[in-house]
């Protein structure tokens, strides 16, 4: 819940995203929106609640990794636009890219896989 609050400032993007820097600032909040619905059940899943998903000490250890990775990743990129700097087109790509590869991370270790994308973000194989 602590990271949701940190990033909804990110709201009140969405009326100025008539500029490139609020179409970057529109894109940070877009991909920070869907990373909180893909890792709202981590929690859960990392407790054992969640029925046919049992992960192992290790693979819980590359989640948390993958997703504070991302997080830190757009927590960055928001508190820079709270600041009013500049974004650029290209470390909002890679915060894009990087939760791609954990929200692919994420389904394979729900899944019992541990995917190449793990280690692309900041987990392990």
């Amino acid at each position: 819940m602590r990271k949701l609050l940190l990033l909804l400032p990110l709201l009140g993007v969405v009326a100025c995203a008539n500029t490139e820097q609020g179409k970057l600032r529109q894109a940070v909040y877009d991909t920070a929106s869907a990373y909180h619905v893909v890792a709202a059940p981590m929690p859960d899943v990392m407790a054992g609640k969640v029925p046919g998903v049992h992960l192992t000490d290790a693979q819980k250890t590359i989640a948390k990794r993958a997703s504070q990775s991302v997080y830190n990743e757009l927590a960055t990129l928001n508190a820079s636009a709270q600041k009013g700097d500049t974004l650029s087109g290209a470390s909002v790509s890679a915060a894009q890219a990087a939760f791609a590869s954990f929200e692919t991370c994420w389904t394979g270790l729900k899944a019992g896989t541990t995917p190449d994308a793990c280690a692309a973000i900041g987990g392990s194989k």
